[in-house]
């Protein structure tokens, strides 16, 4: 019974350290922008387009009502509005001195919208970095613990054989019966050990992309001032309907099970996610590397709405 007791003993520790922390980026993450973006206080959107703007006639002959929510959105909208005066100028009384007045204001506008375009490049690209980060620390965890649990399946099949044919060979009945009853309790720990390994890490992201997006701030503490307004503005969804930021949300909700008060572990799973970092899992790794990723494609799609407004001002 002593060899018994022994035995459970050293099994416990065992699949105690089946657990342990693994070294993690603690300290340093390579994604991060050497200095944090900040916007300026020239090019912001309007909150909502005021009246004046909305029904002033030369701009509406000109741009359609979508042309002008983008250039609000984009810091550009008091700009058009001069591009709108200055061909209405030109179509009553053209003139060389409107034509390069008008060309100028096309440039302005173009230039903006090309620091918008690299705005939404530059967060794309900290998404894609973020997401392999996640990704690269998933599948080294998961291959670890695949290995783990390999290990722990050929010792338990090794000690269930090892046991039948130690009992075969002891002669004294009680001898046989402790080793039989040891070898299959350490051989059922080891089995067990084997469905229940779990490898975790220490992983930070005190700079969280997705931070503002499941908590939807009025201001963005990370994103500029216009990828913000396209994102929490329904007039840039594709169904007119509810904010993209909505949208990712709940497809969040739907693939990730991330309901908000719906159980003590969604809670915990939430606070980390979208939180400054913490102890992670392989499994919830790659749910944050998918999640980050959904948000890359969003941001990337954004660029097709900025390059239709250049190729509305251009013409």
């Amino acid at each position: 019974m002593k060899f018994h007791f022994t035995a459970c003993i050293c099994l416990v520790f065992f699949m105690c350290s089946c657990m342990a922390t693994m070294p993690g980026s603690k300290t340093f993450n390579y994604c991060y922008p050497n200095d944090s973006y900040t916007s300026d206080s020239v090019n912001v959107p309007y909150a909502s387009i005021p009246d004046f703007i909305q029904t002033d006639s030369a701009l509406k002959k000109h741009y359609s009502t979508q042309t002008i929510h983008l250039a609000n959105a984009t810091g550009t909208l008091t700009a058009l509005l001069e591009l709108a005066a200055l061909k209405k100028q030109y179509t009553s009384t053209p003139s060389l001195e409107t034509n390069v007045a008008i060309l100028t204001k096309k440039q302005e506008i173009a230039n903006r919208l090309i620091i918008c375009r690299t705005e939404i490049a530059g967060i794309a690209a900290e998404l894609d970095c973020e997401g392999e980060r996640a990704e690269q620390l998933s599948d080294y965890m998961s291959a670890k613990q695949n290995k783990q649990v390999t290990k722990l399946t050929v010792a338990s099949i090794t000690l269930g054989a090892l046991t039948a044919v130690s009992v075969v060979f002891i002669k004294l009945q009680k001898t046989s019966d402790a080793v039989a009853i040891t070898g299959g309790t350490g051989s059922a720990a080891l089995g067990l050990s084997a469905l229940i390994s779990s490898r975790k890490t220490e992983y930070l992201h005190p700079r969280n992309l997705l931070t503002d997006i499941w908590y939807k701030p009025a201001h963005s503490r990370y994103y500029p001032a216009t990828i913000w307004y396209l994102l929490t503005h329904k007039e840039f969804s594709n169904n007119k309907q509810n904010p993209i930021i909505n949208n990712i949300c709940e497809r969040w909700k739907e693939y990730n099970q991330l309901e908000e008060g719906a159980t003590k572990k969604t809670a915990r799973q939430i606070d980390l996610l979208f939180g400054s970092g913490g102890i992670y899992t392989a499994e919830l790794l790659e749910t944050r590397a998918n999640m980050l990723n959904q948000l890359q494609a969003a941001i990337k799609l954004l660029d097709q709405d900025i390059q239709q407004l250049l190729y509305t001002v251009s013409r």
